[in-house]
């Protein structure tokens, strides 16, 4: 019994050099780095394989399953992806596809290249899914594509040979019969081997294994006597589409019968200890499963071990790393394999860490949602990685109760602390605090503070400042070391917590900031004006008061200012103003719109004049100031000379309207 010799085999017209090609292959996975989307229902987290995981079953480098059910592929265009519907076993399709099963009968048919949505059939009973996906049943049926193939009954095995284009296969029932079948399912019978248990064909011939350890050879297309080639058998592959049968002996030896020397047997080098053979036609490389439960691909002698791809690097992202109260913040981990392979999830919660729990909290779904101001660090573990990142959580709301008394700044217990992200318990005049990992406790007109098991002394008395509980805030630099400052131009607190600030506004802080915001037109707001044009705000001529002055602001940056008016009624009206500030002024000071002065005062008319000039109506007699409060400004005015004298001539012209007003010295004459 020789060595194994370097053989020459023939696929399709090109001749390709077997040992060759073996040295050729890598013995790393050539793997692209791609997203891969996981099949929906199961768990992220145990959809690639651990540290600890190792194959189960392989079809090539490309293609296997790992101990804990989850299958890894390779397709031509996506590359590398792993899902893990919890297999038992997978089998080759075409160049494209790939089969697997689960215990519970479950059948899956992937398109390597589009496999996020893979084909998902039930069965009773699934004993093994073979290569084209034939479908072999506990009752001995044998189904592809949802039907069952005609002719065959009671099989326990079948041999495909997926080498050639037409494909085809042998099959063993219960009772010895051997089958061939085409890539058209039709069926015929080729010989029948007693006590056979197991099959493996390549184009023309089927090796039959039997209960005793004994293999027979079984000619499929013409009548021939058989041949038995070899004892003391345990497993069996045809090597690609050569003639030569490999066998692995119950010693764990693996053995060549090369058909075209009548079978003459070599025991191959460098494989011992195996338990069974897996042949890749695709990549023309020979795999061994060893009886410690590791595989290996051999080459001219040598078997190199195969690993499962372990866990290198994790790396830890958040939609965001600042946010303020109430924010929900979505945590993703990418998972770094040692194949280059890298998938994305959401963590769970078991596996993140908060360094500051009173910032935020982990949700059910593995998102943060921000409940305190502050940093602190977010750590995501698995296995014995570790990545972080910073989450620096602030407010947008702001508060109000600070006071500045005898120099000492005041703020008010609940909504500080609570905006902190503490809890805060009330039992009579008590505060109990509950600051992440530390206690604080407080008392109403009390100057000291228990911090844990400490007494801290504070520079005033716990005490109700404008309906409001407050605490000197020198106690958050004494037990956070959070800083306080008082911004003395608009009266308000700032805390000072990581990035962030709150805020907190004493109670002359809105209408400082209302000042400053408004400039030069703060003067304005308590003035008085009478109404010429804008009647919605009252009655024409009378008098309303400026009460305030709002400011829009859009996310463009541009403005828009509008007056607020109470009318004698007590009515607050707003009035449109314009998108600067100057158009306020214009607005004000336009005699069109409104007067700065009292007309009723400054005229002096009588009453009856006073109600013409509301109705908009004219009367003889009347002056050219009082015609025009009535009528408005007309289109042309003209002079004339007359025997009565000057006379001024008024148009008012419109689309189906002419007017026309005559004034002698100052007084209406006429009205047409």
């Amino acid at each position: 019994m020789g060595h194994a010799k370097t053989t020459t085999r023939k696929n399709g017209g090109v001749k390709q050099n077997f040992g060759a090609k073996w040295l050729r292959m890598t013995l790393m996975l050539c793997i692209g780095v791609i997203v891969s989307a996981l099949l929906a229902g199961h768990s992220p987290a145990s959809a690639a394989s651990s540290t600890s995981s190792s194959i189960i079953s392989m079809l090539d480098r490309n293609n296997y399953i790992l101990d804990n059910g989850t299958v890894w592929s390779k397709g031509a265009t996506s590359g590398v992806w792993t899902q893990s519907p919890n297999l038992i076993g997978i089998s080759k399709g075409d160049s494209h596809s790939l089969y697997g099963w689960t215990a519970d009968g479950q059948v899956y048919r992937w398109d390597v290249d589009n496999a996020q949505k893979p084909e998902v059939n039930q069965y009773n009973g699934v004993v093994k899914v073979y290569g084209r996906g034939l479908i072999l049943l506990q009752d001995g049926t044998l189904h592809q594509d949802g039907k069952q193939i005609k002719g065959l009954e009671s099989i326990i095995d079948v041999g495909p040979y997926p080498a050639d284009g037409y494909y085809s296969y042998g099959t063993l029932s219960a009772s010895g019969d051997v089958y061939y079948a085409d890539y058209r399912n039709i069926v015929r019978k080729v010989g029948s081997v007693e006590n056979g248990k197991a099959i493996a064909t390549n184009s023309a011939y089927a090796a039959v294994l039997k209960n005793d350890g004994s293999v027979v050879i079984v000619n499929m297309m013409y009548e021939e006597d058989q041949v038995e080639v070899a004892s003391d058998v345990q497993s069996m592959i045809w090597l690609g589409n050569t003639h030569k049968l490999l066998t692995v002996k119950n010693d764990g030896t693996v053995w060549s019968y090369d058909r075209t020397a009548k079978y003459k047997s070599e025991q191959l080098p460098g494989l011992t200890n195996v338990n069974r053979l897996e042949y890749s036609f695709e990549l023309g490389e020979l795999y061994a499963l060893l009886q410690d439960g590791t595989w290996g691909v051999y080459n001219e002698g040598q078997l190199k071990s195969l690993q499962a791809p372990s866990l290198t690097k994790v790396t830890l992202t958040a939609s965001a790393k600042e946010a303020v109260l109430g924010d929900t913040v979505t945590l993703s981990v990418q998972q770094t394999y040692s194949n280059g392979f890298k998938i994305k999830r959401q963590p769970i919660p078991t596996e993140i860490i908060l360094e500051q729990p009173q910032v935020a909290k982990i949700q059910g779904d593995g998102t943060l949602k921000v409940t305190g101001m502050g940093t602190t660090k977010v750590t995501f573990t698995m296995e014995n990685l570790t990545s972080s990142i910073q989450l620096d959580a602030g407010a947008e709301q702001k508060l109000t109760g600070a006071t500045l008394l005898n120099g000492t700044i005041y703020l008010p217990v609940q909504s500080v602390f609570k905006t902190l992200g503490a809890k805060v318990d009330v039992k009579g005049s008590s505060f109990i605090i509950q600051l992440g990992d530390d206690k604080i406790t407080l008392q109403k007109g009390s100057t000291t503070a228990r911090f844990n098991n400490q007494e801290l002394k504070l520079k005033g008395k716990v005490q109700t400042i404008e309906g409001q509980t407050v605490f000197p805030a020198n106690l958050l630099s004494q037990t956070s070391g959070i800083k306080v400052r008082w911004d003395a131009e608009l009266r308000q607190a700032e805390v000072l917590v990581g990035k962030s600030a709150i805020l907190i506004e004493s109670k002359d802080t809105a209408a400082l900031i209302k000042k400053k915001e408004l400039g030069s037109l703060s003067r304005l707001i308590g003035k008085s004006y009478w109404i010429n044009e804008y009647t919605e705000l009252g009655q024409r001529f009378s008098k309303v008061t400026v009460t305030d002055i709002e400011i829009d602001k859009y996310d463009s940056g541009d403005k828009s200012y509008s007056v607020v008016f109470r009318n004698a009624k007590g009515k607050t009206v707003a009035a449109y103003a314009g998108g600067t500030a100057s158009r306020v002024t214009e607005m004000l000071s336009d005699s069109d719109q409104f007067f700065t002065y009292d007309p009723y005062q400054k005229y002096k008319w009588s009453q009856s004049t006073w109600k013409k000039i509301i109705a908009g109506e004219v009367a003889l007699g009347m002056t050219t100031k009082q015609a025009g409060l009535a009528w408005g400004d007309p289109t042309s005015i003209t002079q004339e000379m007359s025997s009565k004298g000057k006379i001024e001539v008024w148009v008012y012209a419109g689309p189906n309207i002419l007017r026309v007003l005559s004034f002698v010295g100052g007084k209406l004459i006429s009205i047409y």
